[in-house]
């Protein structure tokens, strides 16, 4: 980590300190927010870790968003491990409960539905919490979020995290007080162990020596004075010591909100009625509060092959630009920029004109491109090369005819060589490599059409012997690829549409940039 920056986002400063690292927030390389958690070097350096770091991650990005803060992004430099996470502006339900009281009334059902809804979501995913409590319970403007899902697993059980984590057993299950095998039902146990929290302001199994407590949760019932009647029975089922006797988070859910809610309809549910404590909370304290050589060339369309995954500084090249203008081949120079960001305004020498592609021309409203059956269409920005830091690439277009892909691309080179990142009439999101006629499929997301434009955001670095390629659609992250066969080198970017039938496709871009990837 050099700069403050790791892995592309930079770090603003501390949210809070726990046995596994830091957690910091960052902002991201399209100039959003995350938090980013530091795992301590001394996990990092261990490779039964590092094999069970990539796995448990891969796992939790699989996780749905309902009424969770979803994993973006993780990775391991030199002796830092680090994981992403949506950014969740609010405090900690141990902070919120601390400093006002326990919840009542809607707020606290609000706050039982939705961290239900997260744990449905997450067991969905084959996952377990496994450490469920209530400072990995952050309250959102919107409702509660869940985070840290699947993490307690990704520490073995004699080191520092896990006595760490062991250090406060409150919401633990009797099984995993036991030591035996953990199951979905031990979460069950720990939302019923959050909830009586909430609602009453003790701990369920009060407080004193861990030995105490975990005596407590293994031979006693929780402490539960003070729930109204209907959550009180709730719970209860909860925290049941046999876990078969234990609700699953769907039947929770049913019992809460009645008949058969989805995670789709808790999550709207949560999100009308939540009124709960979100004031900021002070640094320190917890949670997430407060606070970042063109080449033209149309190519007939030739099927993407094979897959891959994920992850990216690199050196910069020319000095000169040649961009063809019209069809009769009239030349215009543009040299590159001195600084970042360019942004397009698709008069500055954008190509017009056709080709057996299709048609590019500029319109009062922005660049249209219409690609021909059977041709990608595309086009260099009139800028020499990307950024040597790497480059950030972002484009908002919309399909103003037939149906297809479209999106943007980076490193191009000679022989038509570039990274492809598109959108489909599909609903899909992609990150193709290619080159000499062909191309690899890397990276094929679900991004389903929610708006008529669609923002494209893509990342390209170097990073060692790979270049590291990640996609953001319309604010979501959909995720990152690694490609380690001869990858691309610097070269310039642009946007490009291509039709998936018989009739052309046309693609209104109306805004194109292209800044510095941050370290």
């Amino acid at each position: 980590m050099t700069d403050r920056t790791l892995g592309g986002y930079t770090l603003l400063r501390v949210l809070g300190r726990g046995g596994m690292g830091e957690v910091h927030l960052a902002s991201t390389p399209t100039g959003g927010l995350a938090a980013v958690k530091v795992i301590h070097p001394s996990l990092a350096r261990d490779p039964a870790f590092q094999r069970r770091f990539s796995r448990e991650v891969d796992a939790a990005r699989r996780v749905a968003r309902f009424c969770t803060a979803p994993v973006l992004d993780a990775g391991i430099s030199g002796e830092v491990a680090y994981l992403v996470t949506e950014y969740v502006k609010g405090p900690d339900l141990a902070h919120a409960v601390r400093e006002q009281g326990a919840f009542t009334g809607g707020n606290l059902e609000s706050l039982a539905v939705g961290i239900a809804t997260a744990l449905s979501a997450i067991h969905g995913a084959g996952v377990i919490h496994r450490d469920l409590k209530p400072s990995n319970v952050l309250l959102s403007p919107l409702g509660p979020r869940v985070i840290d899902f699947g993490i307690a697993q990704l520490v073995g059980a004699d080191s520092l995290a896990s006595q760490a984590i062991l250090g406060t057993p409150a919401f633990m299950a009797p099984e995993q007080v036991r030591g035996e095998p953990l199951g979905p039902s031990a979460d069950v146990f720990a939302w019923g162990g959050v909830i009586a929290y909430a609602g009453t302001g003790r701990l369920p199994f009060g407080g004193g020596a861990p030995a105490e407590v975990l005596y407590r949760i293994v031979n006693d019932g929780p402490q539960l004075d003070g729930l109204d009647q209907r959550m009180r029975g709730i719970v209860e089922w909860a925290m049941a010591k046999d876990p078969a006797r234990r609700p699953t988070p769907q039947q929770l859910l049913a019992e809460l909100v009645g008949g058969r809610p989805t995670p789709e309809t808790a999550t709207m549910v949560v999100e009308r009625t939540w009124s709960g404590p979100v004031r900021p909370v002070a640094p320190g304290s917890g949670g997430q509060a407060e606070p970042p050589r063109p080449h033209h060339q149309d190519s007939p369309t030739a099927p993407a092959k094979g897959g891959a995954r994920r992850w990216w500084s690199w050196a910069a090249g020319a000095l000169a630009l040649v961009t063809a203008v019209t069809v009769a081949g009239v030349l215009a120079f543009r040299p590159s920029p001195t600084e970042w960001p360019y942004r397009a305004d698709f008069a500055d020498s954008w190509e017009t004109g056709s080709t057996a592609g299709g048609t590019a021309e500029q319109s009062d409203e922005g660049y249209e491109l219409t690609a021909n059956p059977g041709w990608r269409l595309w086009r260099s920005a009139p800028v020499t090369s990307e950024p040597a830091s790497g480059a950030v690439v972002v484009a908002r277009g919309r399909r103003i005819a037939g149906t297809g892909e479209f999106g943007v691309w980076c490193r191009g080179g000679s022989g038509g060589q570039r990274y492809e990142f598109a959108v489909t009439s599909e609903g899909r999101a992609t990150i193709t490599k290619r080159g000499s006629g062909t191309g690899t499929l890397l990276l094929d997301r679900i991004a389903r059409e929610r708006t008529a434009d669609r923002r494209i955001v893509a990342e390209c670095r170097s990073d060692g012997a790979k270049t590291v390629l990640r996609l953001w659609v319309d604010e979501r992250y959909v995720g990152m690829v690694s490609d380690t066969r001869a990858p691309l080198g610097p070269g310039s970017s642009g946007v490009f549409a291509a039709p998936d039938a018989e009739k052309p496709v046309g693609v209104r871009f109306s805004s194109f940039t292209v800044q510095a990837a941050r370290g």
